[in-house]
């Protein structure tokens, strides 16, 4: 159960990050924001996706039993 959770809950933070991205590239190009922001404001989105879509591809990483069981 606890392994679904962290694999929606991932999903969910991927698709909010992949929105954000968008939406930061919107305001860049109708000029919003500045370049330097909109380039600051999706790299950090893309860096949240990405470490987000790992545990979501593998949310068994989060589970302290399979720590203790590795030892």
């Amino acid at each position: 159960m606890f392994n679904r959770v962290v694999r929606l809950g991932s999903l969910f933070m991927v698709l909010l990050s992949v929105a954000a991205i968008g939406m930061g590239a919107w305001w860049t190009f109708i000029g919003a924001i500045s370049q330097g922001d909109g380039l600051f404001l999706m790299s950090g989105w893309c860096v949240s996706a990405l470490v987000f879509l790992y545990r979501a591809m593998d949310p068994v990483y989060l589970d302290p039993i399979s720590i203790i069981k590795s030892r």
